[in-house]
């Protein structure tokens, strides 16, 4: 097995690319340019010639000197520096010619060593028919520390083994016939980089392995890798070489042909693969300008027309394909190998080889017949995927004929972001019975793993299982969990393969292994009779082996009665003497198998109910009344199948709710693991779990299918919804069923957002207050009611639900109670959708209230006529108006327009001195308020009596001014005064806000000196209105509203003296009511009560 092709990825491309940059260069010449270009340099390499013989006339190389005379060149031929330099040329070259003997020797004893200990393993293979695995290192340092490569063979045995190189010469060679010198350089060669096996002969490639052929004329071929091939013989030790690229023509013989038919970077060996007969099939991607070639030979005829004496051959039954149509520019032919069977006559084979560039990177894989001619072209489905990077051959739907898997490591998908990633894809191409091409692909498997290469290796592993059908192995070296590398299993089927794979093998290694670079399988390594599996991972210099581990195809059987009667009870509950519904289970274990073992022991278990929660299960094992159990299986002699019996019984319908879904029962079986705690042994194959089921019969007629008829009406009070309220709604519903029994029947209300379930009372007897439960399904939240299992024909139920609604500011003008009665039954399980919808509105009440400070103001009839009043204005009055919204909702554009009497002469009452806005409110007046910019300190006076008595007592009129009577109150308002407007405006109220505007006034002491007997009443008018509310809704309606504001201003006159005479009255009449009063009660008997009766009372009678 090769772990090669690494160089591909890395070294290889950018050589590659720098040559073929070059050579396109030089395609795109024109016919005439190119004639001229050689002309010229023909012209110039002749001058040149020339003058260099010329020259070379006086030219002494040993010397090196250059002489322009004859003369002076004789004279230094003849003189003793010469002759010393002569003679030291000659002592060190023999002295060489000694010292590579010497080092021949060595070289041949090693290699001698190295085949004795080939012919040694050789007889112990026979002896002991041990497998070996050929593992090939394209990057070992060989003898002079140089990279040209290695093959090891490691032996598997059960005790181990140490691997051993294969001797390979690995020195440059060069080889003179005739005029020409021919030359291979192995540094760098890759050997290794593919390695197949054919009987006792390995076939090693070293794809990068250059070559160069010189002549006398200084012509050359250039140096340029062919690549070649080693065929390592282990029963004789013989080593062979091919190299079909290898020719003899010169750089110019290329360039005057136009580059036609040129090979000189052929890469052959690049892949390979033997057929059964023997033929070794080589692909060189690098042929005709990387236009790439299929190169195949017999390896017996290799072996017969080997020439060791020279380094060009020729074998004689070696055939070569080839075409340069324009879209094989750059198409890497012969990148990936295989053989098959594609035309139908299993005594032919056919050649499938990857061309993962062809037609502009698209990419295509051909199918060749023994002539070369094309049977088969598939395409690629995408650009630069590198379709045909991998090619593997087998029969994996068991019809007889080979199918064709194709991989494309670089193939992107579209993601749900709709952007491309890279994760590759494996193409499954089935050849059916009949059909002459293969048509569109029958199975893609695709990656899951960005820039995981998913496809770049695929192996063939054989019947991994024995279910007759073979199984594939694909590679995706830098997938895995942290891109460290994974191959993945799949499983052959009738229809193909199964898209899933059955096994997923991490790399062991760290990130950067490579792991699964290169694959090989079908071929069992431990003798085991099934078919191993190697994986190679170039990065961490290891070969994995998995070895596939002895198959048991195991047949289950589960037999359980169709039908549970919970009405006929035929066991008893040992522990409370119930009797229950009860029925047996029959489980059989059968197994067979190749090379397993004589005497199985396998572990069983049962599962009653399996679909439901463990403690919400309807049926139960009679004995330990649990709901599963393990069984403990020993399979003897030829397997035959174990069958027991279990009991189980059906629990009370009160125990739970679902009477109609199947019960499920489930039996399945498994290995135990082994003693150490490690993974079993075997493998368990084949129908290892089956479910049965049974069901409970129910009281739906002679079909046993119960068909309800389910209707429901609803209506709802506590409409409208208002907004900010606490409000709370009551859904009134009736569901009926009109059909049969409707079995976990549930009153289902889809709540909207912001609505919050409460509480549910039923007309049902037992079930006034209904069990309902609050969840979600997809973000909404949903009230479920139970109402009877089964919900029985003809019943009637009437439900009242209240819900409370909240957070209506984005509800929009209504929303919507969606209401179903929902069932289990199979048949007609749901009434009709009823939706009730409930309007939204948006309501405020703002209530408006004003006050006085102080409320009266008692002012003597004296007050002003004294002459000493320093001041002209009189007590100050407050009017205070308040707005407060009491909800539920927000108010916006509030309008509160305050009217109040006020000074513009000097003969007016009232001055207002000054505005107070408070809350928000931004307010204007007009006309302005304190024109006269007065200065006003004075407290407001105080309304009590102390106060009344001391304005009297510093006014007194003259006795001959006094006035006979005070006159009635005169109203002082905007209709009968000069108004000031005051304007105030609010952006938005909130639900509980208040504001406030205050208006400070000062009376006019001129006014109340010169009306000394007025009395008045000051009256203030304010109105407010709201232009709109903040929600998208409706208004029920727009708040507005007004108040009025009254200070009263009395007048008391002076104290006068009552007469005696009115004193006299009033106590006369008082006594003679008294006395009135008196009589009447006595008549009526108020002074005659019954007193209780005395013991000496009691005595005498």
């Amino acid at each position: 097995m090769g772990m090669g092709r690494m160089e591909m990825e890395l070294d290889y491309a950018e050589d590659a690319t720098e040559r073929r940059r070059v050579l396109e260069v030089e395609k795109e010449d024109t016919e005439e340019l190119r004639q001229k270009y050689k002309d010229y340099v023909d012209k110039e390499k002749a001058i040149a010639k020339a003058l260099e013989d010329l020259r070379a006339n006086f030219y002494c190389e040993l010397c090196d000197k250059q002489y322009q005379k004859h003369q002076e060149f004789d004279n230094h031929i003849n003189s003793y520096d010469h002759a010393h330099k002569q003679r030291l040329k000659d002592l060190k070259q023999r002295e060489f010619a000694r010292n590579v003997s010497s080092r021949s020797r060595k070289d041949e004893k090693k290699q001698e060593k190295a085949l004795r200990r080939l012919h040694e393993l050789a007889e112990q293979r026979k002896q002991a028919e041990c497998v070996y695995v050929v593992v090939g290192a394209p990057r070992t340092l060989g003898h002079s520390e140089e990279e040209t490569g290695g093959v090891f063979l490691c032996p598997w045995k059960a005790e181990g083994g140490q691997c051993i190189s294969l001797p390979f010469d690995l020195y440059d060679e060069t080889r003179s016939i005739g005029t020409q010198t021919f030359q291979t350089f192995k540094a760098g060669q890759g050997l290794g980089a593919s390695v197949v096996s054919w009987r006792d002969s390995i076939v090693a490639c070293a794809p990068w392995q250059h070559w160069n052929v010189l002549d006398r004329n200084e012509e050359e071929a250039q140096k340029t890798p062919v690549g070649g091939c080693f065929v390592a013989q282990l029963q004789n030790g013989d080593r062979t070489e091919y190299s079909p690229c290898r020719d003899n023509k010169m750089s110019q013989f290329y360039e005057r042909n136009h580059f036609r038919d040129d090979r000189r970077y052929c890469e052959a060996g690049f892949s390979s693969v033997v057929t059964q007969a023997g033929e070794l099939v080589l692909g060189a991607p690098g042929g005709y300008y990387f236009v790439g070639l299929l190169a195949r030979a017999p390896i017996a005829d290799i072996i017969s027309s080997y020439r060791p004496s020279t380094l060009l051959w020729h074998v004689p039954t070696q055939f070569t394909y080839d075409q340069s149509h324009l879209q094989y520019y750059d198409g890497y032919r012969g990148y990936s190998v295989a053989v098959g069977n594609f035309d139908g006559n299993p005594n032919t084979t056919e050649y499938v080889f990857g061309a993962p560039t062809w037609s502009w990177t698209l990419g295509a894989v051909e199918i060749l017949d023994s002539y070369h001619q094309m049977l088969h072209r598939l395409h690629g489905e995408q650009m630069a995927s590198y379709f045909g990077h991998s090619v593997a051959v087998t029969d994996v739907n068991g019809d007889g004929r080979h199918d064709l898997l194709v991989g494309a490591p670089l193939y992107m998908e579209s993601r749900a972001d709709r952007k491309l990633a890279e994760v590759g894809r494996v193409y499954l191409f089935l050849q059916t019975r009949g059909a002459r091409m293969l048509g569109a692909p029958n199975l893609l498997l695709t990656g899951t793993q960005l820039y995981g290469r998913f496809g770049s290796a695929i192996a063939p592993l054989g019947d991994l299982n024995r279910d007759g059908y073979n199984d594939v192995a694909v590679a995706a070296p830098c997938g895995g969990p942290n891109g460290q590398g994974q191959v993945l299993v799949y499983l052959g089927q009738s229809e193909g393969l199964n898209p899933s794979p059955s096994q997923v093998l991490d790399s062991p290694f760290p990130t950067g292994s490579g792991f699964g670079f290169s694959l090989r399988g079908a071929t069992d390594i431990d003798d085991n009779g099934y078919p191993d599996l190697l994986v190679g991972a170039y990065g961490a210099s290891k070969v994995v082996v998995y070895r596939a581990q002895p198959v048991v195809m195991v047949t289950v059987q589960l037999m359980v009665q169709d039908s549970l009667n919970p009405a006929v009870k035929t066991c008893v509950l040992s522990q409370t003497k119930t009797p229950v519904s009860c029925f047996n289970i029959q489980m059989c274990v059968g197994a067979t198998g190749h090379n397993i073992p004589e005497k199985l022991h396998l572990n069983a278990e049962l599962q009653l109910d399996r679909q439901k929660p463990r403690q919400g299960r309807r049926v139960l094992l009679l004995d330990s009344q649990q709901a599963g159990t393990i069984l403990n299986l020993d399979l003897r002699g030829r397997h035959n199948p174990n069958c027991s019996t279990a009991t189980a019984f059906l629990r009370d319908e009160a125990d739970f709710r679902d009477k109609l879904s199947p019960i499920v029962l489930s039996f399945s079986v498994s290995l135990p693991p082994e003693k150490d705690g490690g993974a079993p042994a075997l493998v368990l194959h084949g129908n290892t779990h089956v479910q049965e089921q049974t069901r409970i019969i129910l009281d739906c007629g002679d079909d046993d299918l119960c068909v309800p008829q389910l209707q429901l009406t609803a209506s709802v009070k506590g409409s409208p919804l208002l907004i900010g309220a606490d409000n709370v709604l009551e859904l009134q519903m009736d569901a009926a069923n009109e059909g049969e029994g409707a079995y976990e029947a549930e009153l289902t209300v889809y709540l909207p957002p912001g609505a919050h379930y409460m509480r549910a009372v039923s007309n049902m007897e037992g079930f006034e207050r209904l069990i309902c439960n609050q969840k979600k399904e997809n973000e909404t939240k949903v009230v479920l009611c139970e109402l009877g299992n089964p919900m029985k024909s003809n019943a009637q139920i009437e439900v009242m639900m209240w819900v409370s609604v909240e957070k209506l500011e984005e509800a929009g003008e209504q929303v919507s109670f969606l209401l179903q009665i929902r069932s289990k039954n199979s048949q007609n399980p749901n009434s009709e959708m009823v939706e009730l919808d409930v309007p939204v509105r948006a309501v405020a009440h703002v209530e408006l209230r004003g006050n006085s400070f102080p409320a009266s103001l008692v002012v003597a009839a004296e007050e002003g006529n004294g002459q000493n009043s320093s001041d002209s204005w009189g007590p100050k009055v407050e009017h205070t108006y308040e707005l407060h919204n009491n909800g539920p909702g927000a108010v916006s554009g509030l309008r509160l327009n305050l009217y109040l009497p006020s000074q513009s002469q000097p003969s007016d009452l009232l001055y207002i001195l000054d505005i107070h806005p408070q809350g928000g409110l931004q307010c204007a007046s007009q006309p302005s308020p304190n024109p006269l910019q007065l200065e006003w300190r004075l407290p407001t006076p105080s309304p009590s009596p102390a106060h009344h008595k001391r304005d009297r007592r510093q006014a007194v009129l003259p006795e001959e001014k006094q006035p006979s009577r005070l006159q009635d109150p005169i109203l002082v308002s905007c209709d009968s005064a000069p108004c000031t407007v005051v304007q105030c405006e609010l952006q938005e109220m909130a639900r509980g806000q208040r504001v406030m505007v205050t208006v400070l006034a000062l009376l006019s002491r001129s006014i109340l000196q010169e009306r000394p007997l007025d009395q008045f009443v000051l009256q203030s008018h304010a109105w407010f209105n709201v232009s709109s509310f903040p929600y998208s809704v409706p208004a029920l309606s727009l708040p507005s509203g007004e108040a009025l504001v009254q200070t009263q201003l009395l007048r008391v006159s002076e104290e006068r003296e009552i007469p005696m005479w009115w004193v006299l009255v009033g106590v006369l009449g008082g006594l003679l009511l008294l006395t009135f009063l008196i009589l009447a009660m006595w008549k009526v008997g108020f002074f005659k009560r019954n007193r209780p009766p005395l013991e000496e009372d009691d005595e005498e009678e």
